[in-house]
């Protein structure tokens, strides 16, 4: 019933898939690792794909029948059993019937974690009057790009990665050409990242602008700045904001960005 991913697989790109293509964008990125688990049905009804120590993300085809999409999500539990996962992104429903399943059969409880809203934008609408310039980082920041990306982890998730790791991430994250910042009186006041492109999407990750800056529009200049890029490339910017923080959604809706979808974050425990 089930199946190995191909690189590139048709499904990717398949009607059914396009649908839902914005809000789980983030299986293309996925999806195009070597190192990913990565598993289908044979009638390319079901994407079920993991980065090692990642939640797996898990699409299933819109329009089954409830006995046909709980028959999937039963069969694939039972699959993947042997397997170890912190949790699981999919649709709410689709979260709670594969954990309920998978955390059944491992002995494990299940409990909701987070829930994003995935956004596109088709028009970038930049804010008015917002001062200062924007900047393309490189390696003379790797230090304050650090210090950036700790504190954003420590703000969104509650967690304090280690000094080397996040150095790590912020040397990779300048390397790919695609981390900005935003430049006020010759500061760094907020930072964002393109942070990955498909055929049709460009994705935005990594908003961050320090606290005795905010509320001044520089989030909203600096995403929407790099969003006119991405559409100059032909491509539709989209991002993931957390459901719950009224002031990142609100800045996204201001500049353009339009609502796509929810993704649900459910976390497994002992």
């Amino acid at each position: 019933m089930f199946a190995k991913l191909a690189d590139r697989d048709p499904v990717l790109n398949g009607s059914s898939f396009l649908e839902d293509e914005i809000r789980f964008n983030l299986l293309h990125l996925i999806c195009g690792s070597p190192d990913a688990l990565r598993i289908k049905n044979c009638s390319n009804e079901l994407i079920f794909a993991q980065t090692p120590g990642f939640n797996p993300w898990l699409w299933i085809a819109p329009g089954l029948s409830e006995e046909r999409e709980d028959e999937l999500l039963r069969k694939l539990a039972e699959h993947v059993r042997s397997q170890d996962f912190p949790g699981i992104s999919a649709d709410y429903g689709i979260a709670e019937s594969f954990a309920r399943y998978y955390t059944e059969s491992r002995g494990l409880k299940h409990e909701p974690y987070m829930m994003l809203e995935a956004y596109a934008c088709p028009e970038v609408k930049p804010p008015a009057g917002v001062g200062g310039v924007i900047e393309r980082a490189n390696s003379r920041h790797t230090e304050m790009i650090a210090a950036y990306l700790a504190a954003f982890s420590k703000e969104a998730f509650n967690f304090t990665p280690q000094p080397n790791e996040v150095y790590k991430a912020a040397t990779a994250a300048i390397g790919t050409g695609g981390l900005y910042l935003w430049q006020e009186g010759g500061e760094t006041v907020s930072i964002a990242r393109i942070a990955h492109r498909t055929a049709r999407h460009a994705r935005i990750n990594d908003v961050y602008t320090v606290p005795g800056a905010r509320k001044k529009g520089y989030a909203s200049a600096i995403v929407a700045a790099l969003s006119d890029y991405c559409l100059r490339d032909g491509l539709t910017p989209m991002l993931y904001a957390d459901a719950k923080n009224p002031d990142s959604n609100k800045v996204y809706q201001s500049i353009g960005f339009v609502g796509a979808g929810r993704i649900s974050d459910v976390r497994f425990k002992q």
